[in-house]
């Protein structure tokens, strides 16, 4: 295998050449390393760069697959992760000033599954500051820049792990998303963005006040479908020390993958998007749902009432919530956070208790 030989490369194809042996994991380390050496100075996916570590479980895992000890699909595969997830002893900075030098005495559980399968982490993903905001124009890490145009930004807040992946810098990525932060640099980088069921993926180990407690969830990044149900395999199930994990059985998401969808009922909401929907993109999302129908899937318009109250409803219940746990910072360290970012807890702060409860009832409702 060559540089040149990764960018084709998915977590399955890989897979099944680890699994065989023709190919190592160091081999591939080394590779995924030197070209993040060469390509991350220009895109910024990267905080954190882990190569030593990341040899040294590349080396363990040749060792274990020689010996027939082979894990799974993970098992030597190139991953990175979102730099508000706990990694232990892997500095983790929630995109902050105020943890530039937090090294985590425990793992994610996310990150203690993925190392569970075998995966090779390769090191920390860039994010907007505390994960509030959609550019990963960070102020004391760098933009973040899209792999297909670097005069564009790569989507926020998760916008290092969507860089990383589409441009081969990882094979697949773990990111978080309370409100778009995985789906937005999914879309704008052209991978798959995966926010799963709530519940579905343990927030343990997520850095407090990068995510709402009501509405935040672990998500995956990868090149292709395939590879998002491998990685939400491994990630997914039920954590005791996540009290909102969801105690329900994981279902086995890649033996899904090809089966017949006719007959499945999909919602094409209106009422909503449509006005604000740009002209390329309206084009696409009219040939994706005639992709459906002609897989037999069956389309039905559908409307959300009070869907003008969301913005509302977001700023007076995960803004409120994101906030609490930044109360200590905001009374010791306020010019550690950027300006806007200040502000938006400040703003956050002023929201009576009546305002949130009601808040939540309404999006109960919608």
């Amino acid at each position: 295998m060559n540089a040149q030989d990764l960018e084709n490369l998915t977590i399955a194809g890989l897979a099944a050449e680890i699994k065989n042996r023709s190919i190592s994991p160091v081999e591939v380390t080394r590779l995924f390393l030197e070209r993040i050496e060469r390509i991350n100075p220009i895109l910024n996916a990267y905080v954190t760069v882990n190569a030593d570590i990341a040899l040294t479980e590349a080396k363990r895992a040749e060792t274990e697959i020689s010996q027939g000890r082979y894990r799974g699909p993970l098992h030597g595969v190139p991953f990175s992760i979102k730099d508000n997830i706990a990694t232990k002893g892997i500095r983790t900075t929630a995109g902050s000033k105020i943890l530039d030098d937090w090294k985590p005495d425990f793992d994610a559980t996310v990150v203690a599954k993925l190392k569970e399968a075998g995966a090779i982490i390769l090191g920390k993903t860039n994010l907007h500051e505390w994960a509030l905001g959609g550019t990963t124009i960070n102020p004391f890490y760098g933009t973040t820049r899209n792999p297909w145009d670097g005069n564009r930004i790569a989507g926020g807040s998760s916008g290092g792990s969507g860089a990383a992946v589409a441009a081969t810098l990882s094979l697949g990525s773990v990111g978080t998303d309370s409100a778009q932060s995985v789906r937005n640099p999914g879309s704008m980088c052209g991978i798959i963005g995966l926010k799963p069921t709530y519940g579905r993926i343990s927030q343990y180990g997520t850095v407090p006040g990068t995510g709402a407690y009501s509405c935040n969830h672990t998500g995956v990044m990868t090149k292709n479908v395939e590879d998002a149900a491998i990685v939400l395999q491994a990630v997914a199930g039920h954590d005791p020390r996540d009290p909102l994990s969801a105690d329900k059985p994981v279902a086995n998401y890649r033996g899904s993958l090809g089966n017949d969808v006719k007959h499945v009922r999909v919602g094409i909401l209106h009422g909503y998007f449509e006005k604000d929907m740009a002209g390329e993109v309206k084009e696409n999302f009219s040939r994706a749902v005639a992709v459906l129908r002609r897989l037999g899937m069956e389309t039905e318009d559908v409307t959300i009432p009070h869907m003008d109250l969301i913005p509302a409803v977001k700023v007076c219940t995960s803004r409120v919530e994101n906030s609490s746990a930044h109360d200590r910072n905001l009374r010791t360290r306020p010019r550690d956070y950027s300006k806007q970012t200040l502000y938006a807890y400040l703003s956050a702060l002023l929201v009576p208790a009546s305002a949130y409860l009601m808040a939540q009832r309404v999006r109960r409702i919608i």
